[in-house]
This record gives structure tokens, sequence and C-alpha cells, in this order.
């Protein structure tokens, strides 16, 4: 059975391989890969990630990889 420390890495990984990724694009793949449980949709209609997951990416997080609230996306910042 998947937890949300493993789901979290998974999306981590996933932002490090495709460099921006968007939560409404990866929340269907999480439901695709993992189960309807860890997503669901915001009062405001926005496909989200359980909060579970969210709360482990952003333990796993490093500071490569910066969130755009605006945006709704992951992306990962270049090395200067």
């Amino acid at each position: 059975m998947t937890n949300a420390p493993e789901i979290a890495q998974w999306v981590l990984d996933l932002i490090h391989e495709e460099k921006t990724v968007h939560q409404e694009a990866v929340v269907p793949r999480i439901a695709q890969a993992f189960g309807e449980e860890w997503v669901y949709t915001t009062d405001k209609g926005h496909l989200a990630i359980n909060r579970d997951v969210l709360k482990e990416l952003r333990k796993v997080r490093d500071s490569s990889v910066r969130w755009d609230r605006e945006e709704r996306c992951w992306t990962v910042l270049e090395a200067s």
C-alpha cells in the first residue's frame, strides 16, 4: 500500500525530471498511479493533491524547487 511520503517523493522526482510541474496536470497522474484517495477538488473547483502528500512534499523538497502560487506549479531553479 502506498503512503504519503512515497507519493511526495514521486512528485519531487517528477518535478526534477520535468523542470516545471503544474498541480492541475499532476493530480490526474497521482490519481491514476496511486488512487483517487490521494487527490480532491477544492471549494474553488481546482484539482488538488491530498494535504498529507503536500505536507510530506514540503519536508522532502530541497531549495532547488520553488512553488509558484500564481501559476500553481513547481519549478526547478537554475543553478547560478
